[in-house]
């Protein structure tokens, strides 16, 4: 009988909605601020500056939203998948492929910043400080991120027949 599949998913930390708000306030700040003050003699804002500056401001504010709602999920059954929403990353590992599973202490410092990140052995995720894990893939590139529970992710894999070792 197979075991259940393991699933995991973790809210941002305290910075990214902090990151996201001042985000939303500097985009509206931005776009507000020309049309708030009286133009120059001959200097008024035609209709492409119009479209240019609304624009701007849903894009950014979109962004904004995104950046205050990302969450992070694990799960593990056939594969290790590890996504990133509301920005479409998603990373899948088949399970023979994984050489190794570290559990680690993730910061900004070991993991190139908050967000997803390249660094010099495959990719970060980091969304807040935590424990977390390396995987260390066949033939790819690493993948880091984190995780409440790294001891019973670890566990899953090794119940699926991952070699975590």
């Amino acid at each position: 009988m197979r075991p259940a599949p393991y699933e995991e998913s973790l809210p941002t930390g305290r910075l990214m909605p902090v990151i996201g708000i001042a985000l939303i306030v500097i985009a509206v700040g931005a776009v507000a601020l020309p049309l708030v003050l009286p133009p120059s003699p001959g200097q008024g804002l035609g209709p492409g500056d119009l479209a240019v500056l609304v624009g701007t401001l849903v894009v950014t504010v979109v962004l904004g939203i995104g950046v205050v709602r990302m969450r992070q999920t694990i799960r593990v059954d056939d594969v290790l998948e590890v996504r990133v929403t509301p920005f479409w990353y998603r990373r899948r590992i088949v399970l023979d492929q994984i050489a190794s599973v570290t559990p680690m202490e993730m910061n900004g410092l070991n993991s190139g910043g908050w967000g997803i990140r390249l660094i010099p052995s495959g990719t970060a995720i980091l969304l807040d400080n935590g424990p977390g894990v390396h995987v260390t893939v066949r033939g790819k590139r690493a993948l880091r991120f984190r995780c409440n529970e790294p001891d019973a992710l670890v566990a899953a894999l090794e119940a699926r027949g991952a070699s975590v070792r």
